[in-house]
């Protein structure tokens, strides 16, 4: 039942579908401190329903906004100790209306980045093995000898994988996930300050390293795809599965690492 929770889930915590896009670049110094540009559009009727699940939850209702500068505030607290609120605008584009936010770190071992977007106004589900907490990619920083910076990226395999991998999915359950699903993008992606050496991520454009990019609208369409998750039974399988799928970067390994030299 990993795909009706799924759908469940998404359903509790966006309620709708086709309702958001969520970019998260993280641009590092090679002393671990550093910055998050974060970006949240929703479209129009994802802010209505947000606002309908926030009231029959408790929440404030109709005075809840996902896309205020309040809520770029709050999001400090998600993202870990000794990050820092620097500026935000917000911003209309042809998908709906959101808000690009910056963020400022110490240290990148405290740092946690979700891989969903968080429940706005507090609205959370706990219950029966369902909960809104997403995936989260945490972080370390080692030094080379030669003084390269090494980071350590742990990553969570993401939930739609997960769900789409089990066999038990009925085409019914598979129907729901897509059409709450239809449109949802989220990115996620590191750029490191000075001159990237290496890095085990096969997804790399320039200084930027991809960590994970779904477009969940490419990939629930695609009934090939889903056909090779569901029929994938071991680890190979499932990367072989998830190889070259238009709207899917992912990497099935637990770490990712960057090598840099720190610019000077």
């Amino acid at each position: 039942m990993r795909l009706l929770r799924l759908a469940t889930l998404v359903a509790g915590t966006l309620a709708c579908g086709g309702c958001f896009q969520m970019t998260t670049v993280m641009k590092l110094q090679g002393d671990g401190s550093g910055t998050i540009e974060h970006r949240m559009l929703f479209t129009t009727q994802a802010l209505q329903q947000l606002r309908q699940f926030s009231a029959l939850g408790g929440g404030r209702g109709q005075t809840l906004d996902p896309t205020s500068e309040q809520q770029a505030r709050d999001m400090v607290s998600a993202l870990g100790p000794g990050v820092t609120y620097v500026s935000s605008t917000p911003v209309t584009t042809a998908i709906g209306q959101g808000r690009d936010a910056v963020y400022a770190f110490t240290d990148v071992s405290q740092l946690r980045l979700a891989a969903q977007p968080p429940a706005p106004g507090g609205a959370a589900i706990r219950a029966q093995g369902l909960s809104t907490d997403g995936e989260t990619l945490t972080f370390s920083l080692t030094r080379e000898p030669n003084g390269n910076a090494v980071l350590h990226i742990n990553v969570p395999q993401p939930a739609i994988l997960d769900a789409m991998s089990s066999n038990a999915a009925t085409p019914q359950q598979i129907e729901m996930v897509r059409k709450m699903l239809a449109g949802a993008r989220v990115s996620l992606a590191v750029e490191p300050a000075g001159t990237l050496v290496r890095t085990s991520s096969p997804f790399v454009d320039g200084p930027r390293v991809t960590l994970l990019e779904i477009d969940l609208d490419q990939v629930l369409q695609n009934d090939v795809v889903v056909e090779r998750l569901q029929a994938a039974k071991t680890p190979d399988d499932l990367r072989a599965a998830v190889k070259d799928v238009p709207g899917l970067k992912v990497s099935l390994e637990r770490e990712i690492t960057i090598e840099f030299t720190p610019g000077r």
